[in-house]
């Protein structure tokens, strides 16, 4: 294993993205829970993805996007108002994962923490999920929590 430039530096900043998935969730749960044990500040991104199909999308639909994840990240930050990690929140339009890495650069974030959904090993394959991308693209560590619902029995 060849060391990283940041090997042995500790965690101050974590970024945790959140879509209000349950795999979402329990990122969340996992970031804030180590934000508040090791003193580090949680950055908490939703991203407006509008890259799929960008002729579906327009201006209207778009604000109506950013508006329904800036809520989302002001529900995260009232929730967890009483616990112990200083939190912050953002949103970012672009691809999830490329948005992902670059704002963990933009803030200098030590750690970045995903959900990953229960997607199967062929779709995983054949096409990526935005943790896997993240995992793949980032140059700082990357925690990838799983869903909680999905059985792995």
């Amino acid at each position: 294993m060849v060391p990283t430039e940041h090997a042995g530096e500790p965690v101050r900043s974590i970024l945790v993205a959140t879509d209000g998935s349950d795999a979402a969730d329990a990122a969340l749960e996992r970031a804030l829970g180590l934000g508040a044990d090791i003193d580090a500040t949680v950055y908490v991104l939703a991203v407006v993805d509008t890259t799929d199909d960008p002729l579906r999308f327009d201006s209207g639909l778009v604000a109506d996007l950013e508006d329904a994840k800036n809520e989302l990240v002001e529900d995260v930050l009232e929730a967890v108002d009483r616990r112990q990690a200083d939190v912050v929140g953002a949103v970012r339009r672009g691809r999830p994962a490329s948005t992902i890495v670059d704002y963990a650069s933009e803030i200098g974030a030590d750690l970045i923490v995903v959900g990953r959904t229960g997607q199967s090993r062929t779709a995983t394959a054949l096409l990526g999920s935005t943790a896997d991308r993240v995992v793949r693209t980032a140059s700082i560590p990357v925690i990838v929590v799983p869903d909680p619902s999905t059985d792995t029995n």
